[in-house]
């Protein structure tokens, strides 16, 4: 099986008013692994990772709290989160997101 998602099939969701996603692959396509491109302008309240999380920041100048640690991510870095991760953020990002399995389905 194969399935190319071209950009004007992506679909942009407004998680917040400071945080939104360009889902490419989902839970319809493949229940095993999400990517979307991400974006964050401000300030991410505190949340839990339902899945294993990968981020790869094309752009970014963000502040991650996790387990009461501050974790400084830049252009160019990546950040995995394990399942169950509780996280905040603050700054400003563009990142490739990867969810296994698919964000939205809970194994």
């Amino acid at each position: 099986m194969y399935k190319k998602i071209s950009k004007n099939e992506k679909i942009t969701r407004d998680i917040s008013e400071v945080h939104s996603a360009d889902n490419y692959l989902t839970k319809e396509t493949t229940e095993n692994v999400s990517l979307a491109i991400t974006r964050l302008n401000g300030k991410l309240d505190s949340s839990i990772t339902a899945n294993e999380r990968v981020y790869y920041f094309i752009s970014a100048d963000v502040d991650f709290i996790i387990d009461n640690e501050k974790i400084h991510c830049e252009s160019g870095d990546v950040l995995y989160l394990d399942k169950d991760t509780t996280y905040s953020a603050e700054g400003d990002f563009e990142a490739i997101t990867i969810n296994v399995p698919a964000f939205g389905v809970i194994k």
